[in-house]
């Protein structure tokens, strides 16, 4: 070949991950990529264009087999190789239909990794840079999922619903996610999980027309739950250099390398509250049952309307719910002329979390308002409140 042959690894176990580089170490392939699975993976094979993937197969089955399909449809020149545990002819069966070119036992051996992947014919990029030409691969554009948490009122907890959503999906599932502070009037987000961020929104919207993964990436910080965050800027200020247009290009970009995007939102309204609107495949309209916030929510709700936002994107979460509430939760529908999607009681502790940098599914778990957030979180995730068995997700490399 004259040059060592370029291979990404899809796993997303970062010990696994780590284990299967070492394999590779000093043998003639270049490992110039690692994800985990889902829009992250296909993403990063989109940008690097890489000979041969090398993918692990865990439990749950389902979601390596998801993005196996994804790769293959999408890039059907480029081989996929596995690796897995798992050693039932059922489950090797459905992978190999799949797509992939051979499946290996785990632990891996080098010898056995090494022939299997000597036995790939060349790729087309391989072919194609034999012949100094440019490479060429099908491109399909893949979006992860974008939840924007809006409220038309500030001081209902919307910060506190989009930390603990993407804490929630991040841990429990096999999803990646990303949170951003789109809090154009206070951004707290990074105060909330006590993390200090180096770089923030203003300064990705600097280079938003020329993102690339590697900058977006060292943009982001991560938290304890294996979400990552984009801070807001650190002065209010700051968010005057940062235009509508570019907002819209940095959740774009950070949708096509995580499964979720969240996107927390000021109490007003304003263009980048619209575009962060109307990029959402869903927008959590939370409302608390004080009067002034069901005015402002049925106000809110009806712009949307008459602007055509459809209606079965917008899901109504009822927040800080007691006995002392102005507004009777029964009550809601009739007024809002929308039922209500979830409800959060109001809790105490969430305060205590607050004040302690954690989300409250991680500080206080069994809480009445962790319960109902973890909740939320996975029905929006899953469409079931609960999950069986809810794998932690590795840490995204």
């Amino acid at each position: 070949m004259g040059r060592n042959r370029l291979v990404v690894v899809i796993d997303p176990d970062a010990d696994s991950r780590a284990q299967t580089v070492d394999v590779l170490r000093d043998a003639p392939y270049a490992v110039i990529g690692e994800a985990g699975y889902g829009a992250e993976a296909t993403s990063l094979v989109a940008e690097t264009q890489p000979e041969v993937v090398l993918i692990a197969v865990s439990e749950p089955v389902e979601n390596g087999l998801q993005t196996i399909e994804s790769l293959a449809e999408t890039y059907p020149g480029t081989p996929l190789v596995t690796y897995s545990q798992i050693n039932d002819m059922q489950t090797i069966r459905r992978v190999m239909k799949a797509g992939v070119r051979d499946m290996l036992p785990q632990p891996l051996q080098r010898d056995e990794l090494m022939a299997s992947m000597d036995s790939i014919e060349p790729s087309s990029r391989e072919q194609l840079d034999d012949a100094a030409t440019p490479p060429v691969q099908p491109r399909r554009e893949q979006t992860g999922k974008v939840l924007t948490v809006f409220g038309a009122k500030g001081g209902i907890g919307k910060s506190t619903i989009a930390t603990n959503l993407g804490s929630v999906i991040a841990r429990d599932t096999d999803c990646s996610v990303l949170v951003m502070d789109m809090d154009t009037r206070f951004g707290d987000i990074a105060i909330m999980l006590d993390i200090e961020p180096q770089f923030t929104i203003a300064d990705l919207a600097l280079s938003s027309g020329s993102l690339d993964r590697d900058t977006f990436m060292r943009a982001l910080m991560e938290h304890e739950s294996g979400a990552r965050i984009l801070a807001a800027p650190k002065h209010p200020s700051e968010w005057g250099n940062v235009s509508a247009e570019q907002m819209q290009e940095i959740v774009k970009f950070g949708a096509r390398h995580f499964d979720y995007v969240i996107l927390d939102t000021p109490g007003t309204f304003n263009d980048i509250v619209a575009t962060s609107i109307e990029l959402a495949d869903r927008v959590l309209v939370v409302s608390s049952l004080d009067m002034a916030s069901i005015k402002d929510t049925v106000h809110m709700l009806d712009l949307l309307e008459a602007e055509g936002f459809p209606e079965e994107r917008l899901l109504l979460v009822i927040n800080q719910v007691n006995r002392a509430t102005t507004v009777k939760p029964a009550d809601v529908p009739r007024i809002v002329h929308k039922d209500v999607f979830w409800s959060i009681p109001y809790d105490e502790q969430v305060l205590l979390a607050n004040s302690i940098g954690q989300p409250i599914v991680i500080a206080k778990p069994k809480s009445g308002a962790a319960k109902q957030l973890r909740g939320l979180a996975l029905k929006v995730e899953t469409g079931q409140a609960e999950l069986a068995k809810a794998p932690r997700r590795s840490q995204v490399a």
